[in-house]
């Protein structure tokens, strides 16, 4: 716990540090809920989200978007967490840690994952108090599918990082998968208005369980019970995925260490 806190002391004195990116990160959050509302009153009643959710075009998209936003930098975060290292040279004496790999990457991650929930929370209120999006939050099921979406997300991060780590750049995969669920996964409109291969398609992406359990909770206060399909789901692209990516991490660190790349950038 005491490392973790450590981690993310470092992680908020960085990012205060430059208050004009929170700035910048606050104002495109604010331009991207107006420019939604917009669409929403230009798309009006949009009886396939109505039908589905029972719920209104701008908070069927708000909710999207605010999931959308998380699983992306949960995605990529990790990945970038340690191109940073990599470039301004402290991950070299990280590893040098007496903690594995894993933990270490894990660790340098954590202000990604805190500051990711605080983001996609905030666009929640903003536009609910704001824009008057109208939310039905289910607290425990909303709570307990979103830790589900994030631990499964993680993994997927932490994947990405262990591609950074050998190969000192951005993961295509995260980018490939990040497009993929956008298109079929739900994000601006619901999966059912998609072809019948292309939904069955979708059921593959971690990010459709993700969003569907996410809206359900949010926009109908939906009950457990409701939610245990799609708990149940990422539950499973957990176990598959998490000691994939445990492996994946300390692989990446025995070949670096093997080809005496680690401290290269």
């Amino acid at each position: 716990m005491r490392r973790l806190l450590a981690f993310l002391r470092r992680d908020l004195q960085i990012a205060t540090a430059y208050r004009l990116n929170g700035l910048l990160l606050v104002a495109g959050g604010l331009f991207t809920l107006t420019l939604f509302y917009f669409l929403a009153r230009t798309v009006g009643e949009a009886p396939a989200v109505r039908g589905r959710y029972g719920a209104d075009y701008y908070s069927f998209a708000l909710v999207g978007l605010a999931t959308a936003t998380l699983l992306r930098s949960l995605q990529r975060g990790f990945g970038n967490a340690v191109r940073a290292a990599q470039n301004d040279g402290s991950l070299e004496p990280l590893l040098a840690a007496p903690l594995s790999t894993f933990h270490v990457v894990a660790l340098m991650s954590a202000g990604t994952v805190a500051g990711s929930l605080v983001r996609a929370c905030g666009l929640l209120v903003a536009g609910s108090l704001l824009f008057g999006a109208r939310l039905s939050v289910h607290p425990l099921t909303f709570a307990v599918t979103l830790g589900l979406s994030v631990l499964t997300f993680s993994a997927l991060g932490l994947l990405s990082a262990a591609f950074v780590l050998v190969f000192k750049r951005g993961d295509p995969f995260a980018y490939a998968l990040d497009m993929l669920s956008y298109l079929f996964a739900g994000v601006l409109y619901p999966v059912d208005v998609l072809p019948e291969t292309l939904r069955m398609a979708a059921r593959l992406l971690p990010a459709t369980h993700a969003l569907h359990g996410l809206r359900a909770a949010a926009l109908e206060g939906a009950s457990a019970e409701r939610l245990l399909p799609t708990w149940g789901a990422l539950l499973a692209f957990s176990a598959v995925l998490w000691p994939l990516a445990a492996w994946a991490v300390q692989a990446a660190r025995r070949h670096v260490e093997r080809t005496g790349t680690l401290p290269h950038s």
